[in-house]
């Protein structure tokens, strides 16, 4: 539920305060730029709707929205008491590192977040040698508040005796990558009996696409309340991802970014990519949502000779970023025990991140002014 309030009026929002505790629900608000600011009810706000009469009686309230699909704390759409639409803003979602600076995912500001790093930790010199080339691409283009570490230390496996991570050993690789360059880092967490001993590391959360209606562990993230990457499953309608996001949402954490990672259909079997990318995926959620939205272009490849290609596709469906595998030399790819032949080469992935920065200072001003033309901005 959304609440315009009168800027102010403190014994109103103390109020209205109190009774979403009394529901369980939590409490942001944001100003706005004029005389009202908007107050957000985050969580299963069915109870404190009950008591709508009474919160628009109150000193200062000007009007309630209610959302108008299920997943009503991420819907971009709400409606008054009075049948009036209402778009909601797009949610910035923010990741501090070490270096003092916020990654800022959405929002719609146009500046893609660079999410890159190796499949999992295997040892600490690798990791390090790829951060430390992360870094770099960030300093030499001055994006460095725009690039994030990735490193699976929990690896699910389609097969049970494939290799599947250090587990806590490869946290602390991450860690210690995290210590040397200041980058924050994104890892999957599996289980939700985990979600508090990895989250007590890791800068922000990842569900991958085996476990995005993995329900229980939706909600113990979205009880823990770091910002979490909610890949799509490889399976789902773009309806049940949203839904998949909700129930973190349901639990008090908005901090979500949704990532289109590919589907896997009767097309794939031809060889030429690993998963069907649903970019128009992208842009429904942009519409739908007030979530970030990211793109994985290795898991859409399969092949890091087209991993380029796919990411380049995605910039034209406005994503808010990337999240995309890479090794620190050709070499390396060789030793890698998962998913190798996805992996850019850091060398190439900085020459990747210039395109994607070309086309947004250049070209992406003009397909924005083309969706307002269509009036689906």
């Amino acid at each position: 539920m959304i609440i315009e309030l009168e800027r102010g009026r403190q014994a109103t929002l103390d109020q209205i305060r109190d009774l979403a505790v009394r529901f369980g629900n939590r409490v942001e608000l944001s100003e706005g730029t004029g005389v009202y600011d908007t107050v957000h009810i985050i969580g299963d706000s069915r109870e404190f709707a009950s008591r709508e009469s009474y919160i628009l009686g109150l000193p200062g309230v000007r009007a309630a929205w209610q959302p108008t699909g299920g997943y009503k704390n991420i819907a971009r759409v709400v409606r008054g008491n009075e049948g009036k639409a209402l778009h909601r803003e797009r949610r910035v979602v923010e990741v501090k590192g070490l270096d003092g600076k916020a990654r800022r995912f959405g929002g719609g500001n146009g500046k893609h977040i660079f999410v890159c790093g190796p499949d999992s930790p295997q040892t600490l010199e690798q990791t390090l040698a790829t951060a430390r080339m992360a870094r770099e691409v960030g300093e030499k283009f001055g994006i460095l508040d725009r690039v994030m570490l990735r490193g699976g230390a929990f690896k699910p496996r389609t097969r049970p005796t494939d290799w599947r991570g250090l587990g806590m050993k490869g946290i602390a690789i991450m860690d210690a990558a995290r210590e040397e360059t200041g980058l924050p880092y994104v890892t999957e967490v599996m289980d939700h009996n985990l979600v508090e001993q990895i989250g007590a590391h890791a800068d922000m959360l990842q569900i991958g696409t085996r476990n995005a209606q993995n329900f229980d562990l939706l909600e113990s993230v979205g009880r823990f309340g770091k910002p979490v990457i909610l890949k799509r499953g490889f399976g789902n309608e773009a309806e049940e991802w949203f839904y998949s996001a909700e129930y973190i949402a349901n639990q008090g954490n908005l901090d979500i970014v949704l990532c289109e990672r590919g589907m896997k259909t009767l097309y794939t079997k031809g060889g030429y990519c690993r998963n069907q990318p649903d970019l128009n995926a992208c842009t429904h959620a942009r519409k739908q949502t007030i979530l970030p939205i990211i793109f994985d272009p290795s898991h859409v490849a399969g092949d890091h000779r087209i991993v380029a290609e796919n990411l380049m596709a995605a910039c034209g469906h406005l994503v808010d970023g990337s999240i995309t595998e890479t090794v620190h030399t050709e070499a390396w790819r060789r030793e890698q025990l998962c998913d190798a032949g996805q992996a850019l080469v850091m060398d190439q992935y900085s020459i990747l991140v210039e395109a994607v920065l070309e086309y947004e200072n250049h070209v992406a001003p003009k397909m924005k002014s083309i969706l307002r033309m269509l009036g689906t901005d």
